[in-house]
């Protein structure tokens, strides 16, 4: 059940990410299921083992990315961290609606 919400993470980031680097779309597709490859998991690490509040954690997965977009797209830090918060804000936002209304 856990990998579903890696797939859903992945089909709701990736567009926007796409959206965002469409002129470099198949290094941007890789980058972006790579960085979430790493943040996702090392998220639910720190959720499950420590009492960080998950909001703090999310700003920490956003930064990251972030960080990760403007090194590896080379792209402009504002252009890094508006995909990022934009795409991760997306997926948060779903995930807590989802469990709100018990939709899973």
């Amino acid at each position: 059940m856990i990998w579903y919400f890696f797939i859903l993470t992945l089909l709701i980031e990736l567009p926007l990410v796409l959206l965002f680097f469409y002129k470099e779309w198949k290094a941007a597709l890789l980058i972006g299921f790579l960085l979430n490859l790493f943040t996702w998991p090392l998220l639910h690490i720190f959720l499950l083992n420590t009492g960080i509040n998950i909001n703090i954690l999310e700003v920490g997965v956003t930064l990251t990315e972030a960080v990760g977009y403007r090194l590896l797209v080379l792209c402009h830090w504002k252009k890094a961290f508006l995909v990022s918060v934009i795409a991760n804000g997306a997926s948060y936002g779903t995930g807590v609606l989802l469990n709100h209304f018990n939709l899973l």
